[in-house]
């Protein structure tokens, strides 16, 4: 595919919390998608209404096979509509993976192929902040116009040094209210960039309520990821973007398909190093006029993501080895293909007819790439690089799920759940 087509382009990337593919995608097993089904009497019916724990600790006991993380699966056809639509009409990877621990490592991994830190800091303002590269800046390099639309507390472009430069901080949209989201506006003013990351506000993006009952949640961000799609439609944007949305970590919950070991941690129990990427499985689903339909079924993580990014816009290597020996993805993208908009914000969805006969998942090729490596230092801006990030707190034992979480106040009375409200290492 010519460069010049690419480049000609926008990229959104929109990224969403805690998932697996069997959890949030069942009905893509009819479709040839790689997803175990639970018998229907199991799947739920509205959306799990509690957390679970998901951090390094549990991770690597789940991954050990001593921590039962919950084998859960939602009707997702009819709580996240939308979501279904797009991963059955565009392309699905039911392959894709982030990073064995929780939010931070795997927000971080997406925006710069890195994390200096397997645990969360403490949420709320402020925090830490690393002289790391980020695509963005790597973008801003050769004139691509960029924008990030972070939730209301910034996080995790905060944690960026180089993105809270003033000149930076110019293109970083924070929004907290679904009902006033920065990015609709940023569509709606003729401003949406060449490159965009948009996460989702707390209490619509998707990410389970810890204390405050709130069995909307993943409604709610369903329907803005649908507003925020309709807003590019509506400004006559749709066939020159391409769209990813895919999720920080697992947040818990089971899938029956294990990921190739890129790279390992140490800690107390494994001294001689723990699978540290890739992580779990997670969803990943490319949209858009050019995108086809399709179940790709190649390996890929979080770095392909910037990886695709700078082989469609030409920006050279990246200087953090494993993006700039990710897989690309362009070969998703074709330009010269004008696929339809989804339905208009409001209207009825109905969902595509699964292929008959039913397609048997696609074996998936080998990963290509070097595996059981000691977890790369961490390159900084500058030259400079940090220690691989070994601050992960992994104990003897595992985890404990949490309790029945009956009589917690409900979010009409006490408003969305916010990020801050869980425990840091959750």
């Amino acid at each position: 595919m010519a460069k010049t087509a690419l480049s000609s382009l926008r990229m959104v990337v929109f990224v969403n919390e805690n998932k697996t593919p069997d959890f949030a995608f069942r009905s893509m097993a009819a479709w040839g998608a790689d997803i175990t089904e639970l018998p229907s009497a199991k799947v739920l019916k509205s959306a799990p209404d509690h957390d679970q724990p998901h951090d390094r600790n549990s991770w690597v006991h789940y991954r050990m096979g001593d921590y039962p993380a919950e084998p859960t699966q939602i009707d997702n056809d009819s709580i996240q509509p939308f979501h279904a639509y797009l991963a059955k009409m565009f392309t699905f990877s039911d392959h894709h993976f982030g990073i064995g621990s929780n939010s931070t490592s795997g927000h971080m991994l997406i925006v710069g192929g890195q994390t200096p830190t397997l645990k969360n800091p403490p949420f709320g303002p402020g925090g830490p902040q690393w002289d790391l590269p980020s695509i963005f800046t790597h973008a801003a390099r050769k004139k691509i116009t960029w924008a990030a639309v972070p939730d209301g507390d910034q996080y995790p472009v905060k944690f960026y040094s180089e993105l809270n430069l003033a000149a930076n901080a110019l293109n970083v949209h924070p929004t907290s209210d679904v009902t006033n989201d920065a990015f609709i506006q940023l569509v709606q003013a003729g401003k949406l960039p060449q490159l965009s990351y948009v996460w989702g506000p707390a209490g619509a993006d998707e990410h389970p309520p810890f204390r405050i009952s709130d069995p909307a949640y993943l409604s709610r961000a369903d329907d803005l990821l649908w507003r925020r799609v309709d807003a590019v439609v509506k400004a006559g944007q749709w066939d020159s973007t391409v769209f990813i949305l895919t999720y920080d970590d697992w947040g818990g919950y089971a899938d029956h398909v294990l990921t190739p070991v890129l790279e390992t941690a140490v800690d107390a129990i494994h001294p001689g190093g723990f699978p540290i990427i890739g992580g779990s499985r997670l969803p990943f689903i490319m949209f858009g006029g050019p995108v086809g339909q399709r179940i790709d079924n190649t390996w890929h993580s979080h770095t392909s993501v910037i990886k695709t990014i700078i082989d469609m816009y030409g920006l050279g290597k990246f200087g953090v080895p494993r993006v700039d020996i990710a897989p690309t993805l362009t070969g998703l993208i074709d330009p010269l293909v004008k696929r339809p908009a989804p339905p208009a914000f409001g209207t009825k969805i109905v969902q595509p007819t699964p292929p008959s006969p039913r397609p048997a998942p696609v074996p998936t090729p080998a990963w290509k790439g070097p595996v059981n490596k000691p977890l790369a230092d961490v390159v900084l801006n500058g030259g400079k690089t940090l220690a691989a990030p070994a601050d992960a707190k992994v104990s003897l034992k595992p985890p404990k799920p949490p309790p029945a979480l009956a009589g917690r106040a409900s979010v009409a009375a006490s408003g969305p759940t916010r990020r801050w409200q869980r425990p840091a290492d959750w």
